[in-house]
């Protein structure tokens, strides 16, 4: 896979489970993708949310993309970095997120943060491959 594929993979399957570390122990929770571009995968949580903080004191994580349709299992593995931008969480909240209109009205953009896996390394597991495996960076 080269990034444009792991790019669209997750465009089509946005949804991921996201490893973080909590004083030494892995968290994990299923998280939506909010924004995908050339730079990289973007999340919106909120700055009190314990994601949030474990993400600020350690920004090492691991995502896992599923399909069942096509067998295949994406893992990516990176740090996360913050992303500070009013116009991109605007965007979020009025397209993918609008869930969020709500919190936004109440507490404020202030209220959102933004983090991108902008690279890493990647491991793809193909089901209808025999469990095939391909490593690389992305």
């Amino acid at each position: 896979m080269n990034r444009q594929d792991i790019l669209s993979f997750v465009r089509n399957h946005p949804t991921s489970f996201l490893a973080t570390v909590d004083n030494g122990d892995p968290r994990v929770r299923a998280m939506q993708t909010a924004y995908i571009d050339d730079e990289g995968l973007v999340f919106c949580t909120g700055v009190h949310k314990d994601v949030c903080n474990q993400l600020r004191s350690n920004s090492h994580v691991e995502l896992s993309y599923w399909s069942e349709e096509e067998g295949l299992q994406l893992r990516l593995r990176g740090r996360m970095e913050p992303v500070d931008s009013q116009a991109l969480k605007e965007h979020i909240v009025n397209t993918s997120f609008a869930f969020l209109k709500p919190v936004v009205a109440e507490h404020g953009y202030d209220s959102l943060a933004l983090f991108r896996l902008r690279a890493g390394e990647y491991l793809c597991w193909n089901r209808d491959s025999g469990g095939s495996e391909e490593r690389g960076v992305f």
